[in-house]
C-alpha cells in the first residue's frame, strides 16, 4: 500500500475536514520516519515502506479513533448559563422600558427594539466567530493592538463626549460607543499574542558576556504601560484597572511555565505595579480635590456619615435594599430609581427593586455559574493561547461583575463596574457576546492536538 493511499483511508473517517491535512501530515512524517529506520536494518526501500504502514494499524481503525478524538464539541452547558443570562439582561431593558405591558410600550419601545437588534447582531456575529479557528487570531496580535490603540486615540481625538466622557461615534447608525467597551477585548487578545508570539531575542548591554536583555519582553512590557495610560486618559479608569489585573494574570499564567526563578519573576511582576499603584495613591489624594475623593470612598461604604453629600446616592441604593421584598416590588422605590441608570450600573438595584430577592439572587447565581465554567474550561484547555483568551475574558467578566454587584449593595466603591451580558448597552452587550463565543470556539476544539493525540495513538 503506497503511503498517499493509506492517508487517503485514514482520512475518509475523519468527519472534521479542516484537521485532515494536519493529521496526514502527522501520519506520514512517523510513517517516513519508521520507513527510514527500517531502510537503516537493512531493508529495501519497498518493504520498508509496507512495513511502515502496517505497523500503524489499519487504517479505518485509526480514522474512526482519530474523527473520535478530534470531533468538536459544543459547550451546551454554557450555551444554556449564556441563554439563562440573556433572559436576564432582556427583563433588565423590559424593566427600564418602565412598562410591564407590551401594548402600551409606546415612545419607550425603542429601547426593546435596540435590544432585540443588539441580540440579533451579536448572535450572527457570535456564530461567524464560534466557526473561525481561534488559532489564526494569535498571528495577528499586532494588529489587533494598533486598531484598538485607534480606536482610543482617534475617539480623544475627535474630542466628543457624553456628560464629559469621551465617546466614539458612528454618525451613519447614530450610536455613541465607550473606546474601553472595544479597545478592551482587542487588547486582551492582542496581550495573548505577544505572549505565546514571544522569543527571547536578547542584547548584549555590558562588555561580560552574562548580561543580556531581553527586547521582546520590553516591548510588551511598553505596549502594556501605554494601553492601560490610554484607557485611563479617555477617562475610563476602572477598565484601566481591570485590563492591568488581566495582563499581570496572563503574565502569571506565562511565568508559571518557566523551570527557573518563577516565583522571583512572578513577585516582581505583581510587586512592581503594587508599589507604583501605592505611589500613585498618595499622590492623589494629595493633590487638589483629594479630600473629596477620599469622602466619596467612604460615603460608598458609610453613606450615613455624610447622607447629604458624597453618601447620598447609597443611601438611596440602601432605601431600595430594606424595602425590598422576597417577591415583587420593593415598597419605597420610586424616589431612590429616580437617580439612578436602571439599566447600566445599577441593573441589579433595579431588578431588586422590581422584582425582589428570589429574582435578583437567581441572577447573581447565573452570573457566578458563567464566570465559574469560564474558569473550568480554562482548565480544560491544552493549547495555552487558547486557555490564555478565556483567563483573559473570565477575568474581565469575574471583576466587572464582582465590582458590579459589590457596588450595588453598597459593599464596594462606586466606579463604572458594568454587568458583562445583563448591563444596558448594545455595543456592550454584541462584544461581550462574541467574547463569549471565542471561549465556546476555544472548547469547541479543545481536544485537537494533532501531534500529541497522533503520538499517543500511534501504537492503533
Amino acid at each position: 500500500m503506497q503511503i498517499k493511499e493509506f492517508l487517503n483511508q485514514v482520512c475518509e473517517q475523519i468527519k472534521y475536514k479542516p484537521i485532515r491535512k494536519e493529521i496526514a501530515e502527522e501520519l506520514e512524517n512517523h510513517i517516513k520516519e519508521a520507513k527510514e529506520n527500517y531502510i537503516l536494518e537493512g531493508m529495501n526501500e519497498m518493504d520498508a515502506q509496507c512495513r511502515a504502514i502496517s505497523q500503524m494499524g489499519e487504517a479505518e481503525a485509526i480514522g474512526k479513533k482519530l474523527n473520535k478524538i478530534h470531533k468538536p464539541k459544543l459547550d451546551w452547558k454554557l450555551l444554556l448559563i449564556i441563554i439563562v443570562v440573556l433572559g436576564f439582561s432582556f427583563l433588565v431593558t423590559f424593566t427600564r422600558a418602565n412598562t410591564h405591558d407590551l401594548s402600551r410600550l409606546g415612545t419607550n419601545r425603542i429601547t426593546i427594539i435596540k435590544f432585540i437588534v443588539s441580540s440579533i447582531l451579536g448572535i450572527l456575529l457570535s456564530i461567524g466567530v464560534y466557526y473561525f479557528d481561534y488559532r489564526k487570531l494569535q498571528k495577528y496580535a499586532n494588529y489587533f493592538y494598533c486598531v484598538a490603540t485607534s480606536v482610543i486615540i482617534f475617539t480623544l481625538l475627535a474630542n466628543t463626549s457624553v456628560r464629559g466622557i469621551p465617546y466614539l461615534q458612528i454618525p451613519i447608525f447614530n450610536i455613541t460607543i465607550a473606546p474601553a467597551i472595544i479597545a478592551m477585548p482587542l487588547y486582551v487578545i492582542a496581550f495573548a499574542g505577544f505572549l505565546q508570539n514571544n522569543r527571547q531575542s536578547k542584547i548584549k548591554i555590558s562588555f561580560t558576556r552574562k548580561k543580556y536583555f531581553d527586547v521582546n519582553r520590553l516591548k510588551i512590557i511598553l505596549l502594556s504601560v501605554v494601553s492601560i495610560l490610554l484607557l485611563k486618559e479617555s477617562i475610563a479608569i476602572t477598565p484601566a484597572i481591570i485590563l492591568t489585573i488581566v495582563y499581570l494574570v496572563l503574565g502569571t499564567i506565562k511565568l508559571l511555565e518557566q523551570q527557573e526563578n518563577r516565583i522571583k519573576n512572578i513577585t516582581i511582576l505583581w510587586g512592581i505595579p503594587i508599589i507604583l499603584l501605592l505611589i500613585g495613591t498618595i499622590i492623589i489624594f494629595s493633590a487638589s480635590h483629594g479630600a473629596f475623593r477620599i469622602n466619596r470612598i467612604i460615603g460608598s461604604f458609610y453613606p450615613e456619615i455624610d447622607p447629604e453629600g458624597s453618601g447620598w446616592q447609597a443611601m438611596q441604593q440602601k432605601q431600595v435594599i430594606h424595602s425590598a421584598k422576597w417577591i415583587g416590588s420593593a415598597t419605597n422605590k420610586s424616589n431612590a430609581l429616580d437617580i439612578f441608570e436602571e439599566g447600566t450600573n445599577f441593573a441589579f438595584i433595579s431588578i431588586l427593586a422590581h422584582y425582589g430577592w428570589i429574582i435578583s439572587i437567581g441572577m447573581v447565581m447565573a452570573i457566578v455559574a458563567l464566570n465559574a465554567k469560564l474558569i473550568l474550561n480554562a482548565i480544560k484547555i491544552k493549547d495555552m493561547y487558547g486557555k490564555m483568551l478565556i483567563i483573559g475574558i473570565a477575568t474581565t467578566f469575574i471583576l466587572q461583575s464582582m465590582g458590579n454587584i459589590l457596588m450595588n449593595l453598597t459593599l464596594g466603591i462606586q466606579a463604572d463596574f458594568n454587568i458583562p451580558l445583563i448591563s444596558y448597552g448594545g455595543s456592550s452587550l454584541i462584544l461581550n457576546m462574541v467574547s463569549l463565543a471565542l471561549t465556546l470556539s476555544i472548547y469547541r476544539r479543545k481536544n485537537i492536538n494533532t501531534k500529541q493525540e497522533i503520538a499517543q495513538n500511534e501504537s492503533i
